[in-house]
């Protein structure tokens, strides 16, 4: 059943840290979302949208170049909501997959941001360790277009 990523009780301390990726983002508490990623955490996006150089690149390694990339990209961000479609465990301790959608005023563009996620997320000692996102870079590409030369 899906519920908003606010509205979900977790099951567990590892999944209380990934549905925390999901509200903290949505609270825009980039300092507690700071707080969920190890220094040494490394964020995977498989399918790049084009045209966006370093502003999403296919790995940011390490915190500071996760953080960097979310601080820019949530600095106008407005009414953003994740809803979790599904989550799955796995048989490696502190692995779970999650799908989700969401939905986003993005501040730079004046455009409404629409996506659906498959989201590795690999939590080790209380945190993030590595996130490995599927998500379609179409949606991104319309949504962002125009926005973010600065970070190119």
């Amino acid at each position: 059943m899906t519920q908003r990523a606010d509205e979900i009780k977790p099951r567990d301390a590892d999944e209380a840290v990934l549905l925390s990726y999901f509200t903290l983002l949505m609270k825009r508490d980039l300092e507690g979302f700071e707080a969920l990623w190890h220094d040494d955490a490394v964020q995977d996006i498989p399918f790049l949208p084009e045209g966006f150089g370093k502003f999403v690149t296919s790995a940011f390694n390490g915190k500071a170049e996760i953080m960097a990339h979310y601080r820019a990209a949530f600095a106008n961000r407005r009414d953003h909501v994740f809803w979790i479609d599904e989550t799955w465990r796995t048989d490696k301790p502190g692995w779970l997959i999650v799908e989700a959608h969401a939905r986003s005023l993005v501040g730079e563009t004046g455009k409404v941001y629409e996506n659906s996620y498959v989201c590795f997320f690999e939590v080790r000692a209380g945190k993030l360790a590595r996130l490995k996102e599927y998500v379609n870079p179409l949606a991104f590409m319309k949504a962002f277009q125009g926005g973010f030369e600065a970070q190119r």
